[in-house]
């Protein structure tokens, strides 16, 4: 960063460069004062002596900082500092439209119109405050990583009601976005504005400007004379509606464009509805061709490629043919001067002879109605301005001037204020649990500037829906004014806690500590166990010292005691064959041991059961041993 100091005017600490421009470099600094992030334009040292350069650079910092709107940079801070002058923006997080054009070749025209609707309130409000930016093409709007547009860079920005919208011997503008008006250096209007948009709304839906050529004043003479390809025409997938729009903002004659960017603004959202709109209507004048003469075009300059200021090229070395051109071209302005004074002559000598007329009162009549009036008296009419009224009618009359009464001559004008009806709209409803992007439409649609704020968590809303706004539903606001919402996260993530261990607890014992430890008692399993008092916790799911969701459950297993043991009765097996025997009392659950006995005289059969123990119909626990006594 050569000749910038570390810290800019003991306020600014320089962090690095964003970019340059035709006559500024633009930093991003950390104000110290109020320890936040600005962009930081510095106007180069080369023109920090020329007076129209500082003039423009002042008049930016003039401009913007009287245009407090959401979709226009901010501007903080101007001043003089290191031999140069500076002004501390808001830094703005994304990339400009350009870049995004160049990325993606083209948008989808939902996109393309929710740009150029945030593009056109911000011009409605800058038009409102007489502030024609002159300068709209994608390089100056910049997008937030959250879909936010801003207009930024108002250096040849100008008050609406100068007569004059440039410099002697230079055009100001960019050559692919420039307007008809300002290609041939007449007055600029807002008109100017809606028709660099075109261009943008144009670029936007076919990744291409309307015109190319070899040099600036070429492309700057294609805006006079050609007629654009309609967007449809190369992107078959652009709707009829929108084409309609975009070929209106494109129209030669401002007369046939849109008249204010409300009317502009008004069609898109029909197309965004998918509504027709109806195309602009030819001016019946016989003016569809204009022939463009030789001073016109040396006007335009040879660098309008620069897009910041076009100036004429420098004169090349005399020539006879050029000589003689030249001299034509000055008897020919000669003329043209003479001519003007004799009409200024005229005028003053019988143009005051005409009759008084007096100026009729149409305050409250409708527009249609006050145009009939004051036409029938032979006056013109001029709608100077809409403004909004909360007592009169939207369409009527707001105020005039002159007033009603005074006196003109024959085809002096009226001025009109029209009203744009109530400034007061009320919130809409039903926006809760609605995505945000049909919140932002709907907000949109009432007028109104949608602004959201961080997402929260919700374990009601499902993510990606609107919680709340504010103000709310049915409230009555300003029109334009902002509207905050907030949308879903969902549910918060859960915390995780260590499952306490609680075996060998009572169960009371258990569910309390599982509680302490914010976990609740799960599924309760009861089996036998010799080693577990009865009432006690065996085993439990998960185990302890496991990491598990707060909130979540733990099964345990508790002991029943001691499993009692069934009793069997021991069956009558004397007299029975020893292997006969021995079954009967395995049948009955019952082992079997054998002792051989004396049998004098072999008086019993050998093998026979003579007796047992315990005795038949004793009771006894299954797997017992009864003893026989067998005969040898």
């Amino acid at each position: 960063m050569p000749d910038i100091p570390e810290i800019f005017d003991n306020r600014y600490e320089i962090v690095k460069r964003l970019g340059s421009g035709g006559m500024a470099d633009v930093y991003l600094a950390r104000d110290t004062h109020l320890g936040r992030e600005v962009a930081i334009k510095i106007l180069y040292k080369r023109y920090a002596r020329d007076e129209e350069f500082v003039a423009r650079f002042r008049r930016e910092a003039q401009a913007a900082a009287g245009l407090n709107h959401p979709h226009i940079v901010s501007i903080y801070d101007r001043g003089e500092a290191d031999g140069s002058y500076y002004i501390a923006m808001e830094y703005l997080e994304g990339k400009s439209l350009k870049d995004l054009i160049a990325q993606k070749g083209s948008l989808s025209p939902d996109k393309a119109i929710f740009v150029a609707e945030q593009i056109l309130q911000a011009l409605q409000f800058a038009h409102e405050h007489n502030v024609i930016h002159r300068d709209i093409k994608p390089h100056n709007i910049v997008i937030s990583g959250r879909g936010e547009v801003k207009v930024t860079d108002f250096g040849i920005a100008r008050a609406g009601t100068s007569a004059k919208m440039t410099e002697t011997g230079s055009i100001l503008g960019t050559a692919q976005y420039l307007s008809p008006e300002q290609a041939k250096g007449k007055a600029v209007e807002q008109g100017s504005d809606l028709y660099s948009l075109g261009v943008v709304l144009y670029e936007m839906l076919t990744g291409r400007v309307p015109f190319e050529g070899e040099n600036p004043v070429a492309i700057a003479l294609k805006h006079l004379s050609d007629v654009p390809v309609p967007p449809q025409a190369l992107k078959p997938g652009i709707p009829d509606n929108l084409n309609t729009v975009v070929m209106k903002a494109l129209a030669k004659d401002p007369r046939e464009r849109y008249r204010s960017a409300e009317e502009f603004l008004a069609d898109l959202r029909r197309c965004r509805e998918n509504l027709p709109v109806a195309p602009a209507a030819p001016v019946d004048d016989g003016a569809r061709t204009s022939v463009i003469r030789p001073a016109e075009v040396a006007a335009m300059g040879a660098d309008m490629a620069a897009a910041t200021m076009i100036r004429p090229a420098p004169a090349a070395a005399k020539q006879p043919e050029k000589h003689s051109r030249r001299k034509w071209l000055y008897s020919a302005l000669l003329l043209a001067i003479l001519a003007l004074a004799a009409a200024g002559i005229y005028f003053l000598a019988f143009a005051q002879q005409g009759a008084n007329i007096s100026v009729p009162n149409v305050v409250g009549m409708t527009q249609k109605q006050a145009e009939t009036a004051i036409k029938n008296q032979g006056l013109k009419v001029n709608v100077s301005s809409q403004d909004y009224s909360d007592t009169v009618p939207a369409g009527s009359v707001i105020s005039q001037d002159p007033a009603a009464g005074s006196m003109l001559k024959r085809d002096d004008t009226v001025n009109i204020v029209v009203s744009k009806g109530s400034s007061k709209v009320a919130v809409p409803g039903g926006l809760t649990g609605q995505t945000a992007s049909f919140v932002e439409a709907k907000l949109r649609e009432a007028g109104l500037n949608p602004q959201r704020q961080p997402d929260v968590y919700s374990d009601s809303v499902e993510a990606g829906n609107v919680i709340s706004v504010d103000p709310a539903s049915g409230t009555q606001v300003d029109q334009g004014s902002t509207v905050k919402y907030t949308v879903s996260k969902g549910p918060a993530p859960p915390k995780m806690v260590t499952a306490p261990d609680v075996t060998g607890m009572s169960q009371s014992d258990a569910a309390a500590r599982l509680s302490q430890a914010g976990l609740k008692l799960g599924n309760i399993t009861q089996q036998y166990s010799d080693s577990v008092a009865s009432g006690d916790v065996i085993s439990q799911n998960p185990a302890g010292g496991q990491s598990v969701k707060q909130g979540s459950s733990v099964d345990l297993v508790v002991s029943k005691g001691q499993q009692p043991v069934a009793k069997v009765a021991v069956p009558y097996v004397v007299g029975m064959t020893e292997s006969d025997a021995a079954n009967a009392l395995s049948a009955a659950g019952l082992l079997t041991t054998v002792t051989t006995v004396n049998n004098p005289g072999n008086a019993f059969p050998s093998g026979t059961v003579k007796d047992q123990a315990p005795a038949a119909g004793t009771m006894v626990a299954p797997g017992s041993t009864v003893q026989i006594y067998v005969y040898k």
